[in-house]
């Protein structure tokens, strides 16, 4: 109350929680807006969960509240975020390879206007959907990545699910992808996949991953920064129409990132079909012909 009052300091606290608590952070961001309003609030507010918790943790997170759970959480989180961080990592002493297993749920993002994600380990389905301004680094996620994103940016260091993209009209999202695979995409966003070649769009991405790696303790964010320009040769950048004159997208538009883009190979069968997404028979880019996926 003390921290409210007088709109300056720090806090911080170390609490339990379980599943059974439901959008923790909603009433304290609530109480915070109405007295100082979405961005006038001073101080710091850090909490530490320790735990799994409920659906819609950190929601309508707003600036100064810092949110940092060690476990792992449940559907939407950050949904209607604003400001603040949001940081989640598994426990230090789990025998798991956090990029190979999923530490939150389906949703996350609904709507969020700002702030900052981090989550050490994969996300669900729709990871990002509405997205609107928020920064996200994700170490894999399930399908319809950045789905109906109007802004904000989205870096997933491990796999993705397909139709990447779906009604995105704005922002960036970032995928790594070391086997050079591709990534699925909905078909009326594939050709705006391009490689990351502006000094902006590397300055961005290398600073959301460092900044990962500093909230989280990433191994995987670790091992990417380690050879950097090896790295970022093997990250994707989805931009939309709207984000083409923005210093971030691909210094250029000519006729090689243009083919990279339309090769029909980046294209999910999604949009109501029931034919399976298509793949690249090799495995890779170069010249293959697209094949139905067994």
């Amino acid at each position: 109350r003390q921290l409210l009052e007088q709109n300056s300091g720090v806090v911080e606290k170390q609490l339990r929680i379980s599943n059974t608590d439901r959008s923790v952070g909603g009433r304290i961001s609530g109480a915070i807006a109405r007295k100082h309003g979405n961005y006038g609030f001073h101080g710091k507010l850090n909490l530490t969960f320790s735990g799994s918790t409920g659906q819609s943790f950190g929601v309508w997170n707003i600036q100064g509240v810092n949110l940092r759970v060690i476990g792992e959480c449940n559907d939407y989180v950050a949904k209607g975020m604003c400001g603040g961080m949001i940081a989640v990592s598994p426990h230090s002493d789990s025998t798991f390879k956090a990029e190979e297993n999923v530490i939150a749920g389906n949703t996350c993002l609904y709507g969020a206007t700002g702030g900052e994600v981090f989550l050490s380990g994969r996300a669900g389905e729709r990871f990002g959907v509405r997205n609107a301004g928020c920064q996200a680094v994700i170490e894999g996620a399930g399908d319809h990545l950045g789905e109906y994103m109007t802004n904000g940016v989205v870096v997933s260091l491990g796999r993705i699910g397909r139709n990447v993209g779906a009604g995105m009209s704005g922002g960036l999202i970032y995928v790594y992808d070391p086997e050079d695979q591709g990534l699925l995409m909905n078909e009326l966003n594939v050709k705006n996949l391009f490689r990351v070649t502006s000094e902006a769009g590397e300055q961005q991405l290398r600073g959301l991953i460092e900044k990962h790696q500093e909230q989280t303790g990433s191994v995987l964010a670790s091992a990417i920064l380690e050879d950097w320009p090896m790295s970022l040769a093997k990250f994707w950048q989805v931009a939309p129409v709207s984000t083409h004159g923005n210093p971030e997208v691909s210094a250029s538009f000519g006729a090689e990132a243009e083919a990279v883009a339309a090769r029909p190979a980046t294209v999910a069968a999604a949009q109501g079909s029931s034919s399976p997404p298509r793949s690249i028979s090799s495995g890779r880019w170069g010249g293959s012909s697209p094949t139905a996926a067994s």
